[in-house]
């Protein structure tokens, strides 16, 4: 008989190493987000400090190291834990994440060589790019 209280069951290897990679990234994407932060001058505003004015040499360098290193190493983890199921939900995703970059990216450099548009800016291409494989991996995943 059970004291009406539910045992909680033991993460399998797998499942740790799955949540140790995603812990692990969001701690790099923190490291990254308060280093920068720390890095500005006072006044400067968060939308100002994302997207205008350069960074320092220190964080520049320090940041791009942390990124490359510790997106290798979650990745690494990662693909070591997912199953078949996911595998796939991320490569599809990925795949839409290109296409959403391979897309728009000649199209907006052409129509900028016309003076249609703003100069071409790599992390909108990006971040758009991450916003579709998002959607399209949770969609996959939890459908």
């Amino acid at each position: 008989m059970t004291d009406g209280k539910t045992a909680k069951r033991a993460l399998s290897p797998r499942q740790k190493r799955y949540r140790f990679s995603l812990g692990f990234a969001a701690v790099i994407g923190a490291i990254a987000g308060v280093w920068l932060s720390a890095d500005q001058p006072a006044d400067r505003g968060a939308f100002e400090m994302a997207f205008t004015g350069s960074l320092s040499t220190g964080f520049a360098i320090g940041a791009s190291l942390i990124w490359v290193v510790g997106l290798l190493i979650s990745l690494a983890v990662y693909h070591r834990a997912i199953d078949d199921h996911e595998e796939r939900a991320w490569l599809w995703a990925g795949l839409a994440g290109w296409y959403a970059f391979v897309f728009p990216a000649p199209v907006w450099w052409v129509l900028h060589r016309a003076s249609l548009t703003p100069p071409v800016d790599a992390m909108q291409l990006f971040v758009f790019s991450m916003l579709v494989n998002a959607v399209v991996w949770l969609w996959l995943k939890f459908r």
